[in-house]
């Protein structure tokens, strides 16, 4: 197979990347901490729930965890998008139609100004947005091969990047939004530095691999690490079954899980007296009865963009490499994390929509009038 060589960048690109992105000054702001080798246990114990796609006894397939906010950001795009067409082709005529007459050439130069310097490459920026996350992948898979030490990273249209196993550092990253002083999105990445200790670069692309979701739990995101390290280098026999493993398509049970909230409903078991979790229950139903009508949106651009979305596809050499192994399956004993819908979700289904719809007919009234 042709790998892709790692390009050399001129002195003032290296300057530039060392003092912001992935250099000292950027690691220290993701809060960067050292796991050791890749040979080296971690002491966790290995947990492959929801990260896995396929493995076989050479070959292991998971996601990079950049499907997190799909359809919510393209949705924004959207949203952006319409924003400036109105700016564009409502606003600017009508600027143009009342200045001109009245020789107000300042205001006309000032529209065109704003056309042409901030609406029209705000339009494309936020329709790429949403051509991005509507029409584009899935996931960003990575693919281990444990027999050749290498990790293959998809990165779209072009080859995948090939990545040495063992010249690999992982580190757990550590990401604190700006409006938030408590929560912090824990990872683990797989990152190939050079003599530097420097992020090298594939190009415009970061040799840099995150393994699964991003967590709240540090402990959880190291967990995922370590399963994929006891997979390289004790193999899959030595693994604990997953309880759940990722699938690319999603189900119409999606649009209605309210983030997470209709799965408290899945949990009770209304039968036995002494069951518990009926005030979350009631605090969560009062949560979607409330608000509802803007989670369903999200739920929904999420639902379509993946419909949307194209599976990836790995080069016939890559998919050649996986065969050693015998057929890539999902593994052993895991259920599929897309479930149906049970007849103790429906009512709550149809409170938390019902009401939804109800404030859309609200808000459509005033339109109306």
């Amino acid at each position: 197979m042709n790998t892709t060589e790692v390009k050399k960048l001129g002195w003032w690109a290296r300057h530039i990347r060392k003092a912001s992105a992935y250099g000292p000054l950027d690691r220290a702001v993701r809060q960067w901490r050292g796991l050791g080798s890749v040979r080296a246990g971690t002491g966790t114990v290995p947990n492959g729930d929801a990260l896995v796609y396929r493995m076989n006894a050479t070959t292991l397939e998971i996601g990079q965890g950049a499907n997190t906010f799909k359809g919510m950001m393209g949705l924004a795009g959207l949203g952006g998008t319409l924003m400036v067409m109105f700016a564009l082709f409502i606003m600017t005529p009508e600027v143009i139609a009342f200045a001109v007459p009245r020789r107000y050439w300042g205001s006309l130069v000032w529209m065109i100004f704003l056309d042409v310097i901030v609406f029209l490459p705000l339009g494309l920026l936020f329709l790429t947005i949403f051509l991005t996350d509507f029409f584009g992948y899935t996931d960003a898979l990575l693919r281990f091969d444990r027999v050749r030490r290498k990790v293959w990273m998809f990165v779209g249209t072009r080859s995948p990047i090939e990545l040495d196993w063992d010249r690999l550092t992982p580190v757990a990253q550590g990401i604190t939004p700006a409006n938030s002083n408590i929560n912090t999105f824990r990872s683990v990445l797989l990152v190939d530095l050079d003599a530097e200790g420097d992020v090298k670069f594939d190009g415009k692309y970061p040799r840099i691999a995150s393994l699964g979701q991003t967590s709240l739990n540090e402990q959880q995101a190291i967990s995922q690490y370590e399963y994929v390290r006891q997979f390289m280098e004790f193999g899959p026999a030595h693994l604990p079954s997953c309880a759940t493993y990722l699938e690319h398509r999603t189900v119409f049970r999606d649009i209605v899980r309210f983030f997470g909230c209709l799965d408290l409903a899945r949990k009770i078991d209304w039968r036995r007296p002494s069951e518990t979790g009926g005030g979350l229950l009631l605090l969560a139903s009062i949560l979607c009865v409330l608000l509802g009508w803007a989670f369903l949106p999200f739920d929904i651009a999420t639902y379509i963009a993946y419909r949307c979305n194209r599976v990836p596809k790995w080069p016939a050499a890559i998919e050649a490499y996986s065969n050693d192994g015998g057929e890539m399956t999902t593994p052993v004993g895991a259920a599929s994390g897309r479930m149906r819908i049970v007849l103790k979700e429906a009512p709550f289904i149809l409170l938390w929509v019902g009401c939804a719809f109800a404030v859309y007919a609200w808000f459509a009234s005033w339109f109306i009038k």
